[in-house]
């Protein structure tokens, strides 16, 4: 569910003494009712050429696991817009939001990756799992789907057999799409592994305490 009037910034082109920025439609996902306001000040303070107040606003809300706010602070992050360039940044963010839904991250993560180098993402990849698994320590249902999307998406191979886990953890939650996409990860689990993937499952499944609402 969009917000309503959920528009921001992307980059256009950059000079030697100015940043041109244009306003166009960007991916957007639900969230609480009280980041609206927050969400729709960024938003304008992005109008308003107030980059500076809309990093701090929008880094606020990534930090709270807003997808749509990491996209547009990863965007100004990759920019060098309201704060210094941040490639580094701009990634984690990229591949947060990418695996929070926002189709568009994935463009914007695979450019970044091109000017990084691979002892950096290396670091990112296992900052974005840190942060995956505390939020699943923590409760956040949401976090275990992305998890498990993670190990197909985030590692320089895809590791099915993670993947497997993450997704029957999230289908035994009754987590919309989790069914599917633990079976299409079967898929590509050798035989003679099943049965250990699943008793790994069962143990993980056991020890979380999921806050579903």
């Amino acid at each position: 569910m969009p917000r309503p009037g959920n528009i921001v910034t992307t980059i256009l082109a950059t000079c030697v003494f100015c940043l041109s920025i244009s306003l166009l439609h960007l991916p957007v996902s639900a969230q609480i009712d009280t980041s609206n306001a927050t969400f729709n000040e960024a938003i304008q303070a992005v109008k308003d050429r107030n980059f500076r107040h809309a990093v701090r606003l929008f880094s606020l809300q990534a930090n709270n696991n807003q997808h749509d706010a990491q996209y547009n602070l990863a965007l100004l992050m990759h920019a060098g817009t309201g704060a210094p360039q941040d490639f580094a940044a701009a990634l984690t963010w990229s591949w947060a939001a990418q695996l929070g839904g926002i189709e568009a991250a994935e463009e914007l993560a695979d450019e970044l990756t091109g000017y990084l180098p691979a002892d950096t993402i290396e670091e990112i990849r296992k900052a974005v799992a840190r942060r995956l698994k505390s939020r699943i320590k923590d409760g956040d249902p949401a976090a275990i789907p992305q998890f498990a999307r993670y190990n197909l998406l985030m590692l320089e191979e895809p590791n099915y057999d993670m993947a497997y886990i993450w997704f029957s953890i999230a289908a035994a939650l009754g987590l919309e799409g989790a069914m599917v996409a633990r079976d299409d990860a079967r898929e590509s689990v050798e035989d003679e592994k099943i049965v250990e993937l699943q008793r790994e499952a069962g143990t993980i499944y056991e020890t979380l305490d999921i806050k579903l609402d």
